[in-house]
């Protein structure tokens, strides 16, 4: 029985019929019982197909995250406004305080600076050239101590030469007196005419006229030499000295300057209220130190244009702690301490008044009188009472608006040494 051939044709026609080149085939899939067999991928393409799978997942969750905080911000915004829309039909909160107990030392504030006891500029009362400076910046002098010194070479000439002048002037006087009074002896006798005599006697006058002069003119170049060495004129501190010597002066030029601070005077001006409660005599304590001093000089008579009057307040400063030409504030006590209440600092306005929330949530504005305590609280005598709801920051809020009270400790009282509330403070009107 003979072979039979599929598909009708011999393996010589097949061969035949197929091209020379082998068709190209997938490297990844062969073919086996007529199935299509795929090859496993490479190493590498596993990594990119994890790398890209990692890419999505990262940035789904960075959508997911972002979604989830806008619709949280979305319900916060609702809610906010919501809240907005709640506290539109609420008053608003502010805070308030109940008036401290206190009491009040009625005083008047003196402000100014401290000047020196006394003060000099000191200069030479003759040009010349600074040939020394005998102290130095900041030391303590007595009276008449040596400050500094001028060039005193041409001076020594001139005192040579008045000296010089004396000398003549004497001699030419003795000459002339027993000139005079030889020709006394011959007129007397008949031997010379009176008119030698008194020619001599002339003579003899003017000689020891020139002598007169040249004296004076010693005098005068001695004064000249003391000119040239300046003094302290009284105990105090060298506040200024010339840079150095080799500077030439003109007559007047203040070169030194000296000061007195043994005691220091706090020089000020008074209204016609303080000028009424003040008296001569009256001790001042100093602001921040433990020194003190007394009212000696009260003018009761008030400036045309500032109608204000001049004080003084002497302050001894033996042991040199305080500093002259400071700006200092002494307070004075005019009266027995009185009860008062205290309120924050910032209780009080600008203009003297305070705001107080009434029963009824409603903002009252009243103008009382105040004094600052060393602390910056306010001590009220009169128009407030421990009762009353003071609202702690009054430039916050205006007169006349309604409001929720919220009460809070804003008006401790200050407390000094020994445990006692501070009782003294600035004197303010309303």
């Amino acid at each position: 029985m003979e072979p039979t051939q599929s598909n009708g044709a011999s393996d010589a026609e097949v061969r035949a019929a197929t091209p020379s080149e082998e068709p190209l085939r997938e490297p990844s899939s062969s073919t086996h019982g007529g199935h299509v067999i795929h090859e496993p991928p490479t190493f590498a393409k596993r990594i990119a197909a994890l790398v890209a799978l990692l890419v999505v997942l990262v940035l789904g969750g960075a959508v997911v995250v972002r979604m989830q905080g806008a619709m949280a911000d979305q319900a916060q915004i609702e809610a906010d406004r919501g809240a907005a829309a709640a506290a539109a039909n609420e008053a608003p909160e502010v805070d308030v305080v109940h008036p401290v107990p206190g009491q009040l030392t009625p005083l008047v504030v003196l402000s100014g600076a401290l000047e020196p006891a006394q003060s000099a500029d000191l200069g030479f009362e003759v040009p010349g050239r600074i040939a020394r400076v005998d102290v130095q910046l900041g030391q303590t002098v007595r009276a008449g101590t040596v400050l500094g010194t001028l060039d005193r070479a041409s001076i020594g000439a001139q005192a040579s030469a008045s000296q010089a002048a004396i000398g003549v002037a004497e001699a030419n006087v003795a000459m002339l007196r027993e000139r005079v009074e030889l020709l006394r002896t011959l007129a007397s006798s008949g031997a010379a005419p009176e008119r030698d005599l008194t020619s001599a006697t002339q003579q003899l006058a003017i000689a020891e006229a020139q002598v007169r002069q040249a004296q004076a003119g010693s005098r005068a170049v001695s004064t000249s030499v003391a000119d040239h060495t300046l003094h302290a004129p009284f105990n105090g501190v060298v506040t200024r000295v010339p840079d150095g010597v080799g500077q030439v002066v003109a007559p007047g030029l203040a070169v030194f300057h000296v000061e007195d601070l043994s005691s220091l005077t706090l020089r000020t001006t008074v209204s016609q209220t303080e000028l009424e409660a003040l008296r001569q005599g009256m001790p001042a304590v100093l602001e921040g130190s433990n020194a003190s001093g007394t009212i000696t000089s009260l003018v009761r008579s008030l400036d045309a244009s500032s109608r204000r009057a001049p004080a003084e307040v002497v302050i001894p400063n033996a042991d040199g702690r305080l500093v002259a030409h400071a700006l200092v504030r002494a307070r004075v006590a005019t009266g027995a301490p009185i009860p008062a209440v205290r309120i924050p600092p910032s209780a009080r306005r600008s203009d003297g008044s305070v705001l107080v929330v009434t029963a009824s949530g409603v903002i009252e504005a009243r103008t009382v009188e105040a004094q600052s305590d060393l602390d910056g609280t306010w001590l009220v005598p009169v128009g407030l009472t421990v009762e009353d709801q003071v609202v702690v920051r009054a430039a916050m809020v205006r007169a006349g608006a309604t409001v929720r009270a919220h009460l809070t400790d804003g008006a401790a009282p200050a407390v000094v040494e020994g445990g006692a509330p501070a009782t003294t403070g600035e004197q303010q009107g309303g």
